[in-house]
């Protein structure tokens, strides 16, 4: 793939034509560099919009370009590229940025970065991650995060996604890096497992206090057949509490009743026993009383003694009778009252017998929620036994398959020696021209500690930690991956300004450029950078006239400065902060 040209709808805009091998340079210049106004410098001419302007034609997410649709309405952009010799157009519109245009055939950006995959790079089938996006960008790094580290173009990239995108571009087995990952996945998801388990309010007490599972199921099984025989016997009914109340009623009345009859009875045993007791006197009697006394009667006291005679007589005769009688009335009463004491016992034991033989709908109720309860429980625990079991079983299966596994990522990184050999020494080389004495090269391992990371990848240059040497092992890896790289189709590197500022030297910066001319003058491939002035300024003290001439000079295809709002890229003024 080799970028031709960018362009626009937008009359203002300044077209950038690509030298179709070499180097092209996009320049940033004032006009007055000696005056120092305000809002003439470098940035804002549009040197890092060409670069988003790229990245949007060739399917970047909308997401990134909301503001950029925002400030420039109803504009479309276009890039021409050729790969394998076909020519590509690409085209979007900030009014449906949703879409892009391929030789004219609308795509969705699903769909363009699926093709534009196919065309570029040979990725394998069913590896998650790999695609045309997370590997384009390191052949054109988009953003200012992008040249933070040589490995990575998104600034936060995760750990295995970085090293999947790495070991890729390397040549290296990335079905052996995704299978790492799967495993330790699995192991982490068994691990979670048995944590959840352990948070878990019925399981925590096992943990906490080491209780015998195996014991609880067992004692837990015996309960619930309990239950669940209870159950099948249980007769539910619904008037239950209806019944109840009725009873307790009918018990209160019988209660209340055989107290009657017990009074009644009492008071029946009471007469008799007045019944046997007589107050009678005769005459002879009292007679005797006063003889006793030595009281004299007259005949007259004798006549009167007759008289009480008879009045005593009758007198018994008459309380008798009413004894009698009131005895009958009682009788009577208690007979009626039994009657009803036994149609009420009768009745009552009808109510207990029923009661005796059902349940309420409630204690049914409560009953079944027990045993569903105790049921949960001993499904959880069984469950945690299969998974331990489970997960003891798949640990020791990983265990072997993680072995496994790192013999056959040795024998491949041994099968791959020469390669990586390959890869060390053309870093080591681009390296050893910016820091002769330091010690460098490009490193490639097996890991095999218990991470997702199949391989260490590491590109050394070891001196000073600055700026400076960041920049230099970004250029060095850039191009380690473009020349020495494996399975893509890309033939342009794009590098913006922001590699050649910082802290780098300007003899480095001078040495970068040498190296790309010398890389690129007699190649097919492009390399391309945006350049500020005082950049060049910078370099032009260490070459000669003749050198940058035919390095800069005769390699560079547009000039953009602030003087005026028409020599910058849009060729208006628009504030387009970066998104």
């Amino acid at each position: 793939m080799r970028l031709i040209k960018v362009y626009s709808d937008m009359p203002s805009f300044r077209t950038v034509n690509f030298n179709k091998a070499g180097l092209n340079f996009v320049v940033a210049k004032q006009k007055n560099p000696e005056v120092n106004k305000k809002g003439q410098t470098y940035n804002g001419v549009g040197k890092s919009l060409l670069v988003r302007i790229i990245h949007f034609c060739l399917g970047a997410k909308k997401e990134h370009y909301k503001i950029f649709c925002e400030k420039l309405p109803e504009v479309k952009f276009f890039v021409d590229f050729e790969i394998d010799s076909n020519r590509y157009t690409a085209e979007r519109g900030t009014e449906q940025p949703n879409k892009i245009f391929l030789n004219d055939k609308e795509l969705s950006i699903g769909k363009f970065n699926k093709k534009m995959a196919s065309l570029c790079f040979e990725l394998p089938e069913d590896i998650q991650f790999l695609s045309f996006r997370s590997l384009f960008s390191f052949f054109i790094r988009p953003k200012r995060e992008s040249y933070m580290r040589y490995d990575s173009t998104e600034g936060k990239s995760a750990p295995y996604q970085k090293m999947l995108y790495n070991a890729f571009l390397l040549g290296l087995d990335v079905y052996l890096a995704q299978k790492k990952r799967d495993i330790k996945q699995e192991i982490d998801r068994m691990k979670n497992l048995e944590d959840n388990f352990k948070k878990d309010s019925l399981l925590s007490d096992f943990f906490t206090q080491n209780k015998d599972i195996n014991l609880t199921i067992v004692d837990l099984e015996e309960q619930i057949k309990k239950l669940d025989n209870n159950l099948k016997n249980f007769k539910v009914a619904e008037d239950y509490h209806e019944v109840q109340f009725e009873a307790d009623k009918i018990e209160k009345q019988l209660f209340t009743l055989n107290n009657k009859i017990i009074m009644l009875q009492n008071n029946i045993e009471n007469i008799n026993k007045n019944l046997k007791i007589s107050p009678y006197l005769n005459k002879e009697n009292i007679k005797n009383i006063y003889e006793e006394s030595k009281i004299y009667f007259s005949e007259n006291i004798a006549k009167t003694l007759d008289e009480l005679e008879n009045f005593y007589k009758n007198l018994t005769s008459n309380r008798k009778r009413r004894l009698i009688e009131q005895q009958n009335r009682l009788k009577s009463e208690m007979i009626n009252k039994k009657s009803d004491a036994e149609k009420f016992t009768k009745k009552f034991n009808n109510l207990m017998q029923y009661l005796g033989e059902h349940q309420a709908l409630d204690v049914f109720v409560n009953i079944s929620n027990k045993n569903a309860q105790l049921k949960t429980e001993l499904n959880s625990l069984k469950k945690y036994q299969e998974i331990k079991e489970e997960c003891k079983i798949k640990k020791r299966k990983l265990k072997k398959e993680q072995m496994d596994l790192t013999e056959q990522a040795e024998n491949h990184l041994k099968e791959f020696e020469p390669e990586i050999i390959g890869l060390r020494d053309y870093f080591r080389q681009l390296a050893k021209i910016f820091y002769k004495k330091s010690i460098a090269g490009l490193t490639i391992k097996n890991n095999d500690r218990n991470n997702q990371l199949r391989y260490n990848i590491d590109a050394k240059i070891e001196s000073d930690a600055s700026d400076g040497i960041n920049n230099v092992k970004i250029f060095c890896y850039d191009l380690t991956l473009f020349f020495q790289g494996y399975n893509h189709k890309i033939n342009f590197i794009f590098h913006d300004s922001r590699l050649f500022a910082g802290d780098i030297d300007e003899r480095q910066k001078t040495d970068m450029f040498k190296t790309v001319y010398k890389k690129f003058n007699d190649s097919d491939k492009q390399y391309i950078a945006t350049v500020n002035q005082n950049q060049l300024k910078e370099i032009k003290e260490h070459l000669k006239d003749e050198e940058y001439k035919n390095i800069i000079d005769n390699n560079t295809v547009l000039t953009l400065t602030d003087d005026k709002d028409s020599e910058k890229l849009l060729g208006i003024k628009k504030d387009l902060p970066d998104e």
